[in-house]
């Protein structure tokens, strides 16, 4: 099956029918397909909706792994691992392995970063909280190989909590500030680290629409591609 399908089939919101039904798929297929068959490690933060953002304890035990099962069909040869605050150590697939961890600790990620290879991919479809979508980018963008992406969904909602975190700018601003200067406004990283990042940066491909329970056409996902 095509990625469309694949998404639908396992009842991931990145597809047509479930959930918000964002409808990612066809662009990620687009951006995927050359790499598809190849042999290569990616990340994944949030594996299952209905998390800790949507209200649920941080001691909920995930009951399936919708995405990774996605991405373990359509990367035949990939090496697929999860991180995410719920608890998914009950489900073993082969290539797929979890690590738990909190995306705002500074300690779990970067033990996060310590364990893992170097990636082809990595997506953030974590809490969606602006401060955590930038800080996990901030240290994991170093684990992207040369040529692969760091993507970033679902700018458009971000949950309750957010304003018991550190203060920061919404995501999709710093983002589509980046696009027209060039340089990254987050003002709790230092400038030395932010211009590191700015300068391996190759493209950033942007996806917009209304869909998923929005009304107003706005960013929603961005696709980052490291220089080569």
């Amino acid at each position: 099956m095509e990625l469309s399908e694949l998404s639908d089939y396992f009842q991931t919101d990145k597809g047509t029918k479930t959930g918000h039904a964002h409808n990612y798929a066809p662009l990620y297929s687009f951006i995927f397909e050359s790499f598809r068959h190849q042999a290569f490690s990616m990340l994944e933060m949030g594996l299952q909706r209905g998390g800790v953002e949507a209200g649920s304890s941080v001691d909920r035990i995930g009951s399936d792994v919708p995405s990774i099962r996605v991405w373990l069909d359509y990367f035949p040869k990939a090496e697929v691992y999860g991180f995410d605050l719920s608890d998914f150590s009950r489900i073993s697939l082969p290539r797929f392995q979890f690590f738990r961890g909190d995306l705002g600790s500074g300690r779990d990620m970067d033990r996060l970063a310590a364990v893992l290879p170097m990636l082809k991919l990595v997506i953030d479809d974590g809490s969606h909280a602006s401060f955590h979508q930038q800080f996990a980018f901030l240290k994991l963008f170093h684990k992207v190989e040369p040529g692969g992406f760091y993507i970033i969904e679902d700018f458009h909602w971000q949950p309750p909590f957010e304003d018991k975190l550190p203060a920061c700018h919404k995501s999709a601003h710093v983002f589509e500030s980046f696009l027209k200067t060039g340089a990254f406004d987050i003002p709790f990283a230092h400038p030395d680290h932010l211009a590191s990042i700015a300068s391996q940066i190759q493209h950033v491909f942007v996806h917009r629409n209304n869909r998923g329970g929005i009304n107003s056409w706005q960013t929603k996902m961005i696709a980052i591609q490291k220089k080569l």
